[in-house]
């Protein structure tokens, strides 16, 4: 079966071991070395690298040195050294007498003797009172002449009496007190499904009839609440068209108020656009002599 095909795998398979890694030769691999940097190396600035821009004229002129050059007058700006000290003037230490501290003794009995003495009556006391708690104090005993001991009190010794635990015939009466209890239990359950009918006195006695009361048996005449409803509808119906009619009413009348008030407007309109020219001014000669242009003496072109 299938545990004989896995048996004949099982004794063809070879085992055959994987090769080791390499790193357990080499050593750790992975992670980068850790390069050593050299000494910085000092640089000139870009600004003093830079040429200053020269105008190129057909004239060759020489070139004046006393001048500064551009480049360097903006790096100079931007770089401010500090002037070199004086060589000759050399800074020395101020030399100082060396002291040092000297221990000596200190005490506060010499300044302030009193609270030595306060501290040592302090500390008798408290010794004091430790020695008083420390003494042992007895109660008195009671006496012996008025004291009597309750004889009620004293309860008897406990009496000794053989006890059987293994009875030959304890097993025997537990059965038949079993049995009993389960008889009586059956003799209950028998006489509970036991079907027993009751006597019919419902044939022998007369059947039932209901006693008729005249004051809560007369006969009215009624009204349907639909004839009355049917009314109020009615009423109801005219009321809605009368309320429609009106608001149709109200409606044409505000419209043709509207068109009205608009032709209203725009015949004021028309009005207020046509043009009309304003009367001229009557004016004294002498006041309009002056504004007449003087007439040139060039020929027309």
């Amino acid at each position: 079966g299938i545990n004989a095909e896995y048996g004949e795998t099982m004794k063809k398979y070879k085992f055959r071991a994987r090769p080791p890694p390499t790193s357990t030769f080499t050593g750790e691999t992975g992670v980068p070395k850790k390069l050593k940097k050299g000494p910085t190396k000092a640089k000139t600035p870009r600004a003093l690298k830079r040429k200053p821009a020269v105008k190129r004229t057909g004239i060759s002129k020489a070139k004046d040195k006393t001048k500064p050059k551009k480049g360097i007058d903006k790096a100079m700006n931007r770089l401010k050294a500090l002037p070199l000290p004086d060589l000759q003037k050399v800074f020395e230490i101020s030399k100082k007498e060396s002291r040092t501290t000297k221990p000596e003794p200190f005490s506060f009995e010499s300044r302030d003797p009193k609270p030595n003495e306060v501290r040592e009556k302090l500390l008798k006391e408290q010794v004091e009172e430790e020695k008083k708690k420390r003494e042992f104090k007895a109660q008195p005993l009671y006496e012996s002449e008025g004291f009597q001991v309750d004889k009620n009190l004293s309860k008897a010794c406990t009496k000794i009496v053989p006890f059987n635990i293994s009875k030959p015939d304890a097993y025997e009466e537990k059965l038949k007190n079993q049995k009993e209890r389960l008889e009586k239990e059956n003799m209950e359950l028998a006489k509970k499904r036991e079907f027993k009918a009751q006597y019919p006195y419902t044939i022998f006695e007369e059947p039932f009839e209901p006693v008729k009361d005249s004051r809560y048996c007369k006969v009215e005449e009624f009204n349907l609440h639909s004839e009355k409803r049917g009314s109020e509808r009615k009423k109801f119906d005219m009321e809605l068209e009368e309320q429609q009619l009106n608001l149709a009413r109200l409606k044409e009348e505000e419209e043709k108020e509207k068109e009205k008030r608009e032709a209203e407007e725009v015949a004021e309109l028309r009005k207020r656009l046509v043009h009309k020219a304003n009367r001229v001014g009557e004016y004294q000669k002498q006041d309009y002599e002056d504004l007449y242009p003087e007439q040139s003496n060039r020929e027309v072109s």
